[in-house]
């Protein structure tokens, strides 16, 4: 009962909590290319300052090292073709992107925790701001009908061009399953 009477305790004790979690803020809903209203899946994504730090220029500026990881959901009973690129954290002072945080995958029905990771450098004054995560992304449903939408949306855009467009939907299809990253 002390620390419930003390104004200042409960307070101090969730910000001490809270400079420690991970981070993590809004989805990304997955749209295929040729709706903009169907939702087959969702990107979601968490970051942590990793402890590591380095001296970022010859002023002595320190950076943190911050760690992101993607999870995914595919809402659909068949797989989705996904990749993902540009992985980029957005701080105050905008966008840094994770250069090496990039995959092209088949995703399984429900959750695949992990899908991607990356790391980025941020001035150690905005490591703990991190507002949102941004990722450019293409999700493709591999069911027979989601792969003849796609072709058929990708023939009005480059009409005549129907053997490069099979060739990529199958390419699509073969693609390795998504897997955590930490399996990979």
């Amino acid at each position: 009962m002390a620390v419930l009477r003390t104004g200042w305790t409960v307070p101090l004790l969730l910000l001490l909590v809270g400079v420690s979690c991970s981070r993590s803020s809004g989805s990304i809903e997955l749209m295929p290319p040729f709706s903009d209203d169907t939702v087959v899946g969702e990107l979601t994504a968490s970051w942590a300052d990793n402890g590591r730090q380095r001296v970022a220029d010859t002023a002595g500026s320190i950076q943190h090292q911050v760690g992101v990881r993607v999870d995914a959901r595919n809402h659909l009973s068949d797989p989705l073709y996904i990749r993902l690129q540009h992985l980029r954290l957005v701080g105050p002072a905008g966008p840094v992107e994770a250069p090496e945080a990039t995959i092209a995958c088949t995703l399984a029905p429900g959750l695949t925790a992990g899908v991607l990771e990356g790391r980025v450098w941020l001035p150690a004054s905005e490591a703990g701001s991190v507002r949102r995560f941004e990722v450019d992304h293409i999700a493709v449903p591999l069911s027979e009908r989601g792969r003849a939408f796609y072709r058929e949306f990708l023939l009005r855009q480059r009409p005549g061009d129907a053997a490069a467009i099979d060739v990529e939907l199958a390419a699509f299809a073969a693609a390795p399953p998504c897997r955590t990253v930490t399996d990979q």
